[in-house]
């Protein structure tokens, strides 16, 4: 076998293995969900060369529609990659994205068996109302359990709209209660939220920012955990926003029928012929992602955003919502009163760098900055 070194190595796969899903969420952007599927024979090849380049460990994204619509390819795909262990140059490990309604108990026994070599992350939003509202009436058909036993350490993916903003706080805490690490996170759409709506977000991480302080063992959630030192030293050299995802540096979306794209936002799953037109001859690797609204916001390093989502709903990769900017600022500013209540309680074995940033990103704030 000749070695490529012309061309990047792939670290992650991503594999859409089916089009069809079970369910219509509130906030999908796959617009072309059909009773598409790989075959076994696609995915081998696919999987093959990659397996056989001598390079890092290779992750395997198993995508939809819902995976598990798809469960006999996934079988078989595991089961042909781990019984061949031995002929790969590299080692490699599954991941899929679920919303865990199809788990049946033959499901549940073979994920199990295997539950080492894949990983199953499951969306849930929270409360069971809430799902409910966002996710087609499926609480009930969840096991929240199976999910807590066999990846304990693996976050549920907890998405927010505009109709369910207001049970964010209750949803974290019903699932942190059961044992899980959350991430909580406003989904991508193609409208703004109202100031009502982007207040009550505010009053929602308030309510949490409560809940940790009388939890202070409780996995905080990424609302609490924002860069401070990096966001203060960004004051005096702000960079500009960078890619924040693998799409086509190391990340490759192969789609049912072997054609590759840089992630699933930008694939025929999503986007219109017509997108996809627009698309032929990108390269990911070179596009400005920098948005000039954001020239001189010490918050762009780490700020959420997502290239495909804005070229779907806007036309362009670096054009963002301003909804999660929005977000983006009011959660460093609860973030920054919850530190400053932790070091409060313990000014001895407080960290002077991070208590720097602190003060640093309050005058700015303040706009003495």
């Amino acid at each position: 076998m000749v070695e490529n070194t012309n061309s990047p190595v792939i670290m992650t796969a991503g594999l859409i293995i089916t089009y069809a899903c079970n369910l219509n969420c509130a906030y999908c952007y796959e617009r072309n969900k059909v009773d598409r599927y790989m075959t076994f024979e696609t995915a081998q090849e696919i999987l093959t060369p990659l397996l056989e380049e001598k390079a890092e460990p290779l992750q395997i994204m198993l995508m939809g529609g819902e995976p598990l619509m798809a469960f006999p390819l996934i079988r078989q795909l595991v089961e042909w990659v781990y019984d061949r262990k031995g002929q790969w140059r590299r080692d490699c490990f599954f991941f899929g994205s679920t919303n865990g309604t199809l788990l049946n108990e033959e499901m549940k026994a073979w994920f199990h068996t295997h539950r080492k070599h894949v990983t199953l992350a499951l969306s849930f939003d929270g409360l069971p109302k809430a799902q409910d509202s966002n996710r087609c009436c499926s609480s009930e058909l969840v096991d929240l359990e199976f999910f807590q036993q066999n990846w304990p350490n693996q976050k549920v993916q907890m998405t927010i709209t505009e109709n369910t903003v207001d049970q964010m706080a209750d949803g974290v805490v019903f699932l942190l209660e059961k044992g899980f690490q959350v991430n909580p996170s406003v989904a991508y759409e193609d409208h703004e939220w109202s100031e009502k709506a982007i207040l009550e977000y505010l009053n929602q991480i308030l309510i949490l920012k409560d809940y940790y302080l009388a939890n202070p063992t409780a996995p905080l959630i990424y609302a609490f955990r924002h860069p401070l030192k990096e966001y203060a030293r960004e004051l005096d050299n702000t960079t500009t926003q960078q890619q924040q995802c693998g799409a086509g540096c190391g990340f490759t979306m192969f789609d049912v029928d072997r054609k590759s794209y840089p992630c699933h936002m930008l694939s025929p799953l999503v986007l219109s012929e017509d997108h996809l037109k627009l698309m032929e001859g990108i390269d990911m690797s070179r596009q400005n992602f920098g948005d000039t609204r954001c020239i001189g916001c010490p918050y762009i390093s780490a700020c959420s955003t997502c290239a495909g989502c804005n070229f779907l709903y806007r036309g362009d990769f670096s054009r963002r919502d301003t909804t999660h900017c929005q977000i983006q600022q009011l959660e460093v500013l609860t973030c920054l009163r919850y530190w400053v209540s932790i070091i409060n309680r313990s000014p001895v074995q407080a960290d002077h760098e991070l208590m720097g940033a602190i003060c640093r990103l309050n005058t700015f704030l303040s706009g003495e900055g």
